[in-house]
């Protein structure tokens, strides 16, 4: 009987045999980001024999050269996308036949859409580690990998020694793979995934950091931490280095957050599970980054079905969420995935994040979006355009923070909810929005717009402690405050209310 060693390596063929192992109308998954099996795709491509491929991956990115060729002989599904127009966009490939599909689920639900076939794998061309004691690591690309490899007739892997080998349930044994070739080239680092991204237009970094600081108001020290994989959320990580003993519990691990980890703010010292560890799905990034995830205990690489259950979230208390929206109307309806008829980035995990936060014992869940569009146009808008998707209802939605402020929606009104949003809203469109509210009868006629023309001063707040310890937050009233202002007069004497406002009021009129 050959030994496990003789087995494995009777596997081995080469990259010119691989497209002989795989039948013409095949589904396949090659996994994602740094951990697309490339150098398979090429020699897929390559093989004019191949026909009617379906490519399965879960974020697309870097050299992927099926998406030039003819709709017959490839087409692709995915459940993210980077691409910074929209999924059925030419522009980056101009002779595409809109091949890129998009499957708006969270990614959570990927192990049920296997089992119940909903979504059918054939073939899984994974990147792993050389094999250690009769086991391969599947390094930084574990996500819904398992689910496909489980569903699949054929399993073939690159071994890359450059793949690190990752610590948590990321491990196979060898008998599980069918071939394997040995491809040792570098990971891709972010550059090379999405130049594009790198490359194109971008928020203002003054924009981006005053999202930024409005953040971490609401982050305590020993939270853990959750976020969207938007690239908007990124420029905003490096304010969590005000916090300390912070915990991770993400999907992706990025540059940012590898830096946090370096600088010792994320210590997971206090996560209510996988104390002293940090969870993610998957990561990408420089070289350091890969080889930081090498045999480090204090990372650890879950599948998706653990890192995004919302069941498994809410058991992590001081879970922070952070998810990027397109759009939000002012009922706190929220876009993160389609504007309009056109599909950007993916639902991902983001309706699945923000309710694990909601039941986490001292969580908040927090949706962050620039007042304004690259385009100039408002992102807070009285209404959703035609054909957009709701990705997270309004009785979902809590914190909803832009670059002038955060609005609390939490238990509130659709007056309190207008009235909170246009507050946040860009100054340009205050006056159309409210309005549109107006109009809608959404709010009062009466309602004073005193607060539309200027920009709340934020350097007018200030915390105090006081004799008992205890601190409070000082600062200017908003719009929204109105009912509370109401609450409170009418516990004063009328002796306090003649010294306050220097007259006698039975009632306070809302134009005051």
């Amino acid at each position: 009987m050959a030994s496990t060693t003789q087995r494995w390596e009777e596997k081995e063929i080469s990259l010119d045999i691989l497209p002989s192992k795989i039948a013409n109308g095949s589904k396949i998954y090659i996994g994602s980001c740094g951990s697309t099996a490339e150098a398979s795709l090429q020699a897929m491509v390559d093989d004019w024999s191949l026909a009617n491929i379906q490519i399965i991956q879960m974020i697309p990115g870097g050299n992927l050269p099926h998406l030039s060729q003819s709709l017959d002989r490839f087409r692709t599904s995915g459940f993210f996308s980077f691409n910074r127009t929209n999924f059925f966009s030419t522009e980056e490939h101009q002779n595409t036949e809109c091949l890129n599909d998009y499957t708006p689920v969270g990614v959570n639900q990927i192990t049920r859409l296997l089992q119940e076939k909903c979504v059918q794998v054939d073939v899984s061309i994974i990147k792993v580690t050389p094999p250690h004691k009769g086991f391969v690591s599947l390094g930084t690309g574990v996500e819904a990998t398992m689910d496909f490899i489980r569903h699949s007739q054929i399993v073939i892997a690159e071994v890359n020694e450059n793949m690190p080998w990752t610590e948590g349930p990321s491990k196979i044994p060898i008998d599980d793979i069918d071939w394997w070739i040995s491809v040792n080239k570098p990971l891709l680092t972010t550059e090379e995934l999405w130049p594009e991204l790198i490359a194109g237009p971008t928020y203002p970094q003054d924009i981006m950091d005053r999202i930024g600081m409005n953040i971490v108001k609401e982050v305590p020290n020993r939270a853990t931490i959750r976020l969207g994989v938007s690239p908007l959320i990124y420029p905003t990580i490096k304010f969590l280095r005000e916090r300390s003993d912070l915990g991770l519990h993400t999907d992706l691990f990025n540059e940012e957050l590898f830096q946090l980890h370096k600088e010792g703010v994320i210590t997971n010292k206090y996560k209510t599970i996988n104390t002293g560890r940090s969870v993610v799905g998957q990561a990408y990034g420089s070289a350091e980054l890969y080889d930081f995830c090498d045999r480090n205990p204090i990372i650890e690489f879950h599948p998706s079905s653990s890192t995004c259950d919302p069941q498994t979230l809410s058991k992590i208390d001081n879970l922070v969420s952070i998810v990027a929206a397109l759009k939000v109307d002012v009922t706190g309806q929220v876009a993160t995935d389609s504007i309009a008829h056109k599909f950007y980035m993916g639902l991902w995990t983001d309706e699945d994040s923000i309710r694990g936060a909601k039941f986490s014992r001292g969580g908040k869940p927090i949706i962050i979006v620039p007042s304004k569009s690259i385009s100039g146009r408002s992102n807070i808008v009285f209404e959703l355009p035609p054909g957009t998707g709701v990705s997270i209802t309004r009785s979902d939605v809590e914190y909803v923070i832009t670059e002038i402020g955060t609005a609390y929606l939490y238990g509130k009104s659709i007056r309190e909810r207008c009235l909170a949003l246009i507050n946040i809203a860009h100054t340009d469109f205050r006056q159309e929005l409210m309005h549109l509210a107006k109009e809608n009868r959404y709010i009062s006629m009466s309602q004073p717009g005193r607060f539309l023309s200027s920009t709340y001063p934020v350097e007018l707040e200030a915390k105090y402690t006081t004799r008992t310890g205890k601190t409070v937050l000082v600062r200017p009233v908003k719009a929204t405050d109105e009912d509370n202002l109401r609450n409170f007069f009418h516990k004063l004497s009328d002796h306090s209310v003649y010294l306050r406002y220097f007259r006698k009021l039975k009632s306070m009129p809302q134009k005051i």
